[in-house]
């Protein structure tokens, strides 16, 4: 099941939260809601794993990039706006790489 479709999923189950609230269903808008928060984590969790395997699938490492891929553009980045602006080119440019391999990826630049 993709997450696009979860995602739809939970912003349903968001929308009656609100028409329970709005019938006075207090308690169990209270429990929708909290099924909501909980399906939330569960989609964000497993979009982030669906990205690492991909990331891997595709590149296998940050040591691997290192070796093969021009990294002169992310230094000027770094260079010229900073190494947070850095760090964000970065992690646009391989969505599935962990915070802490970016920051040392720019670090090691």
């Amino acid at each position: 099941m993709s997450t696009r479709l979860l995602w739809i999923i939970n912003i349903v189950l968001v929308a009656a939260v609100l028409v329970l609230i709005a019938l006075g269903y207090s308690m169990a808008a209270t429990g929708a809601a909290l099924v909501s928060v909980v399906f939330s984590a569960f989609i964000g969790n497993l979009d982030k794993k669906r990205k690492r395997a991909a990331f891997v699938a595709e590149h296998g490492s940050v040591e691997q990039i290192k070796s093969t891929e021009d990294l002169s553009r992310f230094r000027e980045v770094r260079d010229r706006t900073g190494r947070v602006h850095a760090v964000r080119e970065v992690r646009r440019t391989y969505p599935g790489m962990e915070l802490t391999e970016a920051v040392q990826l720019v670090d090691d630049l």
